[in-house]
């Protein structure tokens, strides 16, 4: 059984064994956080490219983000099934979170919830209808500068397949972990890392962090 600082050690040396190599990773730049948190939606389970791809055919097909929030959620999918995978749970998902930013604010302006200091705004996040841990984390990296470390479903199941964190582990208290063991500098970068490599079928970590197989006694 490995103990904290054994997850702490493997944790460190992926974190060396993925920057090798690779510049420093820039956060994306969202015209407005709400903005963001549709991207952080579309990505949640689909790679970062498509949901790019993703957002810029919403962006293109609807007249603005409230005319994605009371569209039917049959026609998001429509417009994003070629990118997104589950797009109709995605759709719901959608329009259920930007409903409950407008119930809050009567209007989708994010600037209430972004002017409430970094605390303040995860609280709010946190209330709205169909948040998640992923979408949350993500607005507080990226938009509001937070020491937040997202987690994908597929990001999750790679870091415990590898023995990287322990096993047992809820979804909340591994970001909490890795939170404590990676700078808030580096964070950003080190979520982008982890988040290609969980996607790729052959990991970097299968082939440097695999547990060597002790020998068959003779």
């Amino acid at each position: 059984m490995k103990t904290n600082g054994q997850y702490t050690q493997r944790l460190k040396k992926l974190s060396g064994i993925l920057k090798k190599g690779d510049e420093k990773h820039k956060k994306p730049v969202h015209q407005d956080p709400i903005e963001a948190i549709v991207f952080a939606v579309l990505c949640e389970k689909s790679p970062e490219s498509c949901a790019r791809a993703a957002l810029k055919k919403i962006q293109s097909h609807f007249v603005d983000f409230n005319d994605l929030r009371v569209a039917r959620a049959e026609e998001i999918a429509e417009v994003i099934s070629s990118d997104i995978e589950e797009s109709e749970q995605c759709a719901v998902r959608l329009t259920s979170l930007l409903n409950s930013i407008f119930q809050k604010y009567d209007c989708l302006s994010s600037e209430d919830f972004t002017s409430a200091g970094k605390k303040g705004t995860r609280e709010i996040l946190e209330k709205l209808n169909g948040i998640t841990s992923f979408v949350c984390s993500y607005i507080m990296l990226t938009v509001c500068d937070a020491h937040a470390f997202p987690l994908t479903e597929k990001m999750i199941q790679y870091l415990k397949a590898y023995n990287i964190i322990d096993p047992v582990l809820e979804n909340e208290q591994a970001a909490v972990f890795i939170e404590k063991q990676i700078p808030a500098a580096n964070t950003y970068t080190f979520y982008t890392l982890i988040r290609h490599d969980s996607e790729l079928a052959n990991p970097k970590a299968a082939q440097l962090l695999a547990e060597k197989k002790p020998k068959a006694k003779k």
